[in-house]
Formats: structure tokens, C-alpha cells, sequence
């Protein structure tokens, strides 16, 4: 009889969570806020201060498992990032310009959150991150930098029918190295994300 009782209650526990559980795929795009900064710089003779963000935008897919509230992100996204700096030149501190950094990414997402009322959710997770252009103003600097490195992102959501809406912080780190002029540092790119997607599996 108790083996009959763990049965039961293990196919009941079974069912509730194949209703509890739910999946969702869909796509999304939006805007971002960004800016660089420079930071640990080796053999450098100019000064890097961060001086003002710049927008960029993101596309791409996303799918989520749910259950019990409790969900789990990935996301493949396409996106454009950067800053500008002001630069003065440590032997004439009166030259000073500002320059303009551009990353073109590949961003892979995978964040872990909690939905409340179905409707509200909080996130956060380690973001995969795959340079495919790196500029500083015109000049290709992409050599200077690792293919991929890694961050995080930490942010809020809503449901609303078939429509999602995102707020996020995201923070990714890239070593800066240039082996003929024997300078380095790391770069820290920062942006805030606003974005909009569309269910399409539900």
C-alpha cells in the first residue's frame, strides 16, 4: 500500500509540475545607452576620461523555460555598443579631443530570474560576448582585443499578452593590448538596455 501511496503522489508531483511548467520563445530589439572606460593603462602616453554615451541598438531571439515561477533565460543577440572618451596627450595637457569607440557584438545571455503574478520578473546572468568589429574612431582596433570575453546583466520585465518589455544594466570587461606599441589596459563598456520582444511560441 505505501509503495501504491508513493506512486500516486509522485505522478501527481509529476503532473502539477508538466502544468507548472511552461515554454516561450519569441524575438526582441531595442535601444541602449553605453559608454567606455579606460582603465590599468600600460606604456600609454595619453589619458583617457570618459566624457559622454552613446546609443546603440540590439536584436535577436530569446527563449524561456518556467517553472514554478522560476525561469531560465537564454537569449542569442546582435548588438552595437561603445562610448566616447576625451584624450590628452600627458606631454601637452593642453591637447585634448574626444574620440569615439564602437564594439559590434554577438551577446549570448543566459539569465536566471523569478516571474511574480505572472506578469513582473526579475533577472540576472552571465552574458557570453563575441567581438566582430572593435573601431576607435575610424581605425580598426579589433586586434587589439580578445574574440569573446564575458560580463553580466541585472534587470526588471514585464509581461503584457504577448509583448515583453526589459529594463537592463550590463557591464563587460575587455583587455586592451597592443603588442607593437607595448601598451594595454582594460575596458570597461557599461550600457543600460531598453527593449521590446514579441511571443511567438507561448
Amino acid at each position: 500500500m505505501r509503495k501504491i501511496i508513493c506512486t500516486l503522489t509522485a505522478l501527481f508531483c509529476l503532473s502539477m509540475a508538466a502544468q507548472a511548467q511552461t515554454f516561450q520563445a519569441g524575438i526582441k530589439g531595442g535601444l541602449s545607452s553605453s559608454n567606455v572606460t579606460l582603465t590599468d593603462l600600460q606604456n600609454d602616453p595619453m589619458q583617457y576620461t570618459k566624457a559622454e554615451n552613446v546609443t546603440g541598438y540590439h536584436a535577436g531571439a530569446f527563449a524561456r523555460l518556467q517553472i514554478l515561477g522560476i525561469l531560465l533565460q537564454p537569449e542569442f543577440i546582435l548588438a552595437t555598443s561603445g562610448g566616447k572618451v576625451e584624450v590628452t596627450d600627458n606631454t601637452s595637457s593642453t591637447s585634448v579631443h574626444v574620440q569615439k569607440f564602437r564594439f559590434d557584438r554577438i551577446d549570448v545571455p543566459l539569465l536566471l530570474g523569478y516571474n511574480f503574478f505572472k506578469v513582473a520578473r526579475v533577472q540576472a546572468g552571465p552574458v557570453a560576448s563575441n567581438l566582430i568589429t572593435a573601431k576607435q574612431e575610424s581605425r580598426n582596433v579589433k586586434e587589439f582585443f580578445a574574440g569573446s570575453d564575458w560580463g553580466y546583466q541585472a534587470g526588471l520585465g514585464v509581461d503584457i499578452g504577448n509583448l515583453t518589455l526589459d529594463v537592463r544594466y550590463e557591464n563587460i570587461n575587455r583587455k586592451y593590448t597592443n603588442t607593437v606599441q607595448q601598451s594595454g589596459g582594460k575596458v570597461r563598456n557599461e550600457q543600460f538596455l531598453v527593449s521590446l520582444g514579441l511571443k511567438l511560441i507561448k
